[in-house]
């Protein structure tokens, strides 16, 4: 992390680090109670540096905007695509005019959504999950985002509860059990509460 923000200098690149993977930063930008106020606050390097690290980000977060596909009927956006003329000079042109709008205002639109978000961000303080429910409509493009990269859970403990079940079950009393088997009683022991 000090490597992505240029905190460290280290001679490898910062993906190759652990937690280097840009996945991090993007989480702790999608969370609306930290947005970029960590990066103000807690980064201690130069401003220029702050600025660049912050422009790095909001490109990196445009990109997986721009990858993602709202479905109809929740672009986020208040003003109505206009409906085709009752006379157009060829058949099907009101409709390549719409798409070609559609696509050229793409980029526009999830930048402005972006902007928006770090605006509503510095408003208001609110819990990271009620915040993504409430703005779903408001931030189509990034609600999708947060719900993909905000899955990855900010602990490990879940991981360590895992290998403990695994540690109980394969006992040495227990010891021709074949690895198949194994999986799939902790598989059914962890996951007991679903059923």
């Amino acid at each position: 992390m000090f490597a992505n923000v240029r905190m460290d200098e280290t001679a490898q690149p910062p993906v190759e680090l652990p937690f280097g993977d840009m996945v991090y930063m993007l989480s702790a930008l999608l969370d609306p109670s930290f947005c970029l106020f960590w990066l103000e606050q807690d980064v201690l390097a130069p401003d220029e540096v702050k600025s660049e690290v912050k422009e790095m980000m909001i490109d990196l977060l445009l990109v997986e905007a721009q990858k993602v596909t709202i479905p109809e009927g929740s672009s986020g956006e208040d003003e109505e695509e206009p409906l085709v003329p009752a006379k157009t000079p060829q058949l099907f042109s009101g409709y390549r005019k719409k798409s070609t709008k559609k696509n050229a205002d793409h980029h526009t639109s999830c930048k402005d959504e972006v902007i928006r978000y770090i605006q509503v961000c510095s408003e208001e303080e609110v819990d990271c999950m009620d915040f993504w429910q409430k703005h779903a409509k408001i931030f189509p493009r990034l609600y999708l985002v947060s719900m993909k990269l905000l899955a990855v859970p900010a602990t490990s403990a879940p991981v360590e509860r895992v290998f403990s079940h695994g540690g109980l079950i394969m006992r040495p009393h227990r010891a021709r059990l074949s690895a198949k088997t194994l999986s799939s009683l902790i598989f059914l022991k962890c996951n007991h509460s679903v059923a």
